[in-house]
């Protein structure tokens, strides 16, 4: 069990002032703008995807839906708009929550040399 797992999980919620309107164009933008390369991925509600370990960081934008994402072991409820930073190395597990089913862009922390 990691003792640092929370200090490893960042959420980026989106703020409507600072990002302004929320749309699946501006929260791509937001995530290249990071240095990701996103790409779309949906989930029927319920699908849980197996944990899995990635070396490279990634990130995992939610354009509608709710998700939850757990990292080794500390875990987070995600909504349209938001973005959880997961280290290379961590554990990702996702899961959709609720009865509707749930767009994200899931996306890998572009290379040094991009």
């Amino acid at each position: 069990m990691r003792h640092d797992a929370v200090l490893l999980m960042r959420v980026d919620r989106w703020d409507v002032g600072r990002d302004g309107p929320l749309s699946e164009a501006a929260l791509q933008h937001k995530v290249e703008a990071l240095g990701y390369e996103p790409l779309p991925r949906p989930n029927p509600a319920g699908a849980i995807a197996s944990a899995r370990i990635h070396p490279r960081e990634r990130a995992e934008a939610v354009v509608a839906g709710l998700i939850k994402v757990t990292v080794d072991d500390a875990s987070a409820i995600l909504t349209a708009g938001d973005i959880v930073i997961i280290p290379g190395g961590a554990a990702r597990r996702v899961e959709a929550v609720g009865t509707s089913p749930v767009f994200c862009l899931e996306a890998v922390m572009r290379s040094a040399r991009a």
